[in-house]
């Protein structure tokens, strides 16, 4: 394999590596991993590879840059399966988190272009309600499957909670797309499809990116510190938000972004789609997450109600209207 990469890419791989589920190689300049590449996207990828080259050119976030074959492919094939070589700089990040992701939303600005195929600006109630659409066929062809899993029942048994919250973000989504106070940083930038904190500290991965509104990236880091610290993650969203703010001031109409985002389940929804390509044993442990998360549902949407006073957001005097379960 090794052989065939150096030919193909014209580059130099030395050592074998293995890291966090990914195969690589060490190089020169850095490392090489190989990276899953789903066919029938090419336009999507294409645009992601020039977003990577624009931020890597600007020397302050770090990302991973997939390469062109000698062909000028942007995928190799191996067993049967489409791959990306990624390579990875040598070098880390050691900013703050909210400065992390300040800067990268500040180059998503800057970036001469409208990308079209990885855009989600603008268009997230178009996305829910499809999303909400198709999980309700699968409600339907579920309910008169048989034998039924215990998984499949519980699915069943909860979709009608996942459909009804799934309205109220809906609405209030639509709702908050009517304020008018918006600020100049609610323009579409480089966001990642579902930020997770880790994220923040590694190498950006280029089939990662969207171009998004930035509260996409702020509501889904606030959504991961809520699930996994509950009442004690607000000291560090707090702390991540000023950072944030330091370098770019949230708009009223972006509060209301993240609010919508973070009542729109889509951390239930996330694992139910594992759950479709996954095999007998996965689906149990994906049973397991899933109850777990349902479990930790009340408590989620009580940490909703008082989101604006534990980040010190005085949301009545700014007309800020929240749910009230």
């Amino acid at each position: 394999m090794r052989d065939q990469l150096q030919q193909e890419y014209q580059v130099y791989l030395g050592k074998e590596i293995h890291d966090n589920g990914l195969y690589g190689f060490e190089g020169n300049d850095g490392h090489y991993f190989l990276i899953p590449y789903e066919e029938g996207l090419d336009e999507e990828a294409y645009e992601q590879r020039s977003i990577s080259e624009y931020i890597r050119n600007q020397d302050t976030v770090q990302i991973g840059m997939p390469l062109f074959t000698r062909e000028g492919k942007l995928y190799t094939q191996k067993d049967n399966q489409s791959y990306m070589l990624v390579q990875v700089p040598w070098t880390s990040s050691e900013v703050s988190k909210g400065q992390w992701l300040a800067t990268l939303h500040d180059i998503g600005n800057r970036y001469p272009y409208q990308p079209q195929q990885i855009s989600r600006y603008g268009q997230w109630k178009s996305l829910w309600e499809s999303k909400v659409d198709a999980w309700f066929e699968q409600y339907k062809i579920q309910w008169n499957e048989r034998p039924c899993s215990s998984m499949r029942r519980l699915f069943i048994e909860t979709f009608p909670y996942l459909e009804g919250i799934s309205e109220n973000a809906i609405q209030y989504l639509q709702e908050s797309e009517q304020d008018w106070r918006y600020e100049q940083n609610d323009q579409g930038t480089f966001t990642l499809k579902r930020l997770h904190p880790s994220m923040m500290s590694q190498i950006i991965w280029p089939h990662t990116l969207v171009y998004d509104h930035p509260a996409r990236d702020l509501a889904e880091w606030i959504r991961y510190s809520l699930l996994n610290q509950g009442n004690n993650a607000y000291s560090a969203i707090r702390t991540m938000l000023d950072e944030y703010e330091r370098n770019r001031p949230l708009s009223v109409f972006s509060w209301r972004l993240i609010y919508a985002r973070l009542i729109y389940p889509v951390h239930l929804y996330d694992v139910l789609e594992r759950t479709l390509q996954a095999g007998e044993g996965e689906q149990n442990k994906l049973e397991i997450e899933y109850r777990s998360l349902l479990q930790h549902q009340g408590q989620y949407e009580k940490q909703l109600k008082e989101f604006f006073d534990a980040v010190h957001m005085d949301y009545k005097r700014l007309r800020i209207p929240i749910l009230d379960w």
